[in-house]
């Protein structure tokens, strides 16, 4: 319930700064969510088994020694017990699949329907609403903050909704991914009784409205290319009306009169930290920088826009390709259920234009959820023979 929130104690540390200033990224924090985590785990007398001690060996030494490369030693050791923290989450999800599922039923429309209000709702207000809001992590923000996200409609400048998440872009993903996975695993499937379910739409508008107005171009894209292919017949239709109409519509208007807004040099600023990534994997191939010590190593107070530079910058070929060893049966299991590919895809598309589903606490909750989720659905239930003698 409390993963779209992100109310939590932030511990400003010396190495917490880039060049003297603060920097989120930087700064170990302790979550609402993390007390809930761990009186969940306490609850469900969850044990972390290792079955393999030989695998989990090497990759504690490989840990070890990215953790002694990093010029930021603290910072890779918090960043390293956050990946431990996530891989105990999909554990814990993937062993209480079914009843997380019931869950999952109710609370994701109450994800969308809130996120989505509250969006709305700063965008009418100007700015953010504090009081209650403030408890569930909002930040405090007007039109007039710097460096906030906007766009304009008919040119009128406006906000692009927040939420109760740091950045526009890290709710849209979040509402896609929501959004598209409730309504292929827990919906209606009967077509007439999904028609007359106003619950049904409302959750439907909401995350329509929710994405809208949250002005990430790159959701609207996938949400139209989702649109376009679950109605082909119409498709070709739909897409010369849109090019008869932009036709028209150039001939006397530019497009930016009536949307746009949004930071001009935004693909600029991606390729550039693209670029920086790529130098710092040829220049640290095997080990990279250290786990969470990519802005020790940049230039920018930024991470690269792209999940998978991220990664490998930072960890270096060798533990990813001893990750991906370890893992391959449970990626092979993932990926042979097509119903896991549109989710996968959106978040490998969203993923190498911004980092949210790496670094921003919602987005990473959320991946655990829906990896823990994907993997316990398709777990393979062995009957044991009770005659059976060892």
């Amino acid at each position: 319930m409390l993963i779209p929130t992100q109310l939590g104690k932030h511990f400003w540390f010396e190495w917490s700064q880039i060049r003297g200033v603060r920097i989120d990224y930087l700064a170990p924090v302790l979550y609402l969510i993390d007390i809930a985590w761990v009186g969940v785990i306490i609850i469900s007398n969850f044990k972390f088994q290792i079955s393999n001690w030989k695998k989990w060996g090497w990759m504690g030494i490989v840990v070890l020694i990215n953790i002694l490369v990093a010029g930021n030693k603290e910072m890779a050791v918090y960043s390293w017990i956050r990946i431990l923290q996530w891989i105990i989450t999909v554990k814990l999800i993937t062993n209480y699949q079914l009843r997380i599922t019931n869950y999952l039923k109710w609370i994701i429309p109450i994800w969308i329907i809130g996120e989505s209000l509250l969006g709305l709702g700063q965008i009418i207000n100007g700015g953010s609403f504090q009081e209650i809001f403030y408890w569930l992590g909002e930040r405090r923000f007007s039109l007039t903050t710097i460096g906030i996200a906007q766009m304009s409609w008919l040119g009128q400048g406006m906000l692009r909704a927040y939420g109760t998440f740091s950045h526009p872009n890290s709710l849209a993903g979040f509402l896609l991914v929501c959004w598209v996975w409730w309504n292929k695993k827990f919906q209606i499937t009967n077509y007439k009784l999904r028609i007359s379910n106003i619950f049904y739409w409302i959750v439907n508008w909401m995350a329509i409205l929710g994405i809208v107005i949250s002005g990430s171009r790159t959701i609207w894209i996938i949400l139209l290319g989702i649109f376009l292919y679950k109605w082909k017949k119409y498709a070709i239709i739909f897409v010369g009306s849109m090019m008869m109409i932009l036709g028209i519509v150039a001939e006397n208007y530019q497009i930016n009169d009536f949307v746009g807004g949004w930071d001009k040099k935004s693909m600029v600023k991606r390729w550039e930290l693209n670029i920086e990534a790529m130098e710092m994997m040829g220049d640290y191939p095997l080990l990279g920088v250290g786990s969470g010590n990519y802005l020790y190593k940049g230039q920018g107070m930024q991470p690269v826009h792209n999940i998978f530079l991220l990664v490998v910058s930072e960890m270096g070929w060798l533990i990813l390709v001893v990750v991906i060893y370890k893992y391959r049966l449970v990626v092979a299991r993932i990926l042979g259920n097509r119903d896991n590919w549109l989710i996968l895809g959106i978040i490998i598309i969203t993923g190498m234009v911004d980092h949210y589903w790496v670094t921003l606490p919602q987005n990473r909750w959320l991946l655990a959820v829906v990896m823990g989720m994907m993997v316990g659905r398709n777990r393979k239930h062995v009957t044991r023979n009770p005659n059976k003698t060892k």
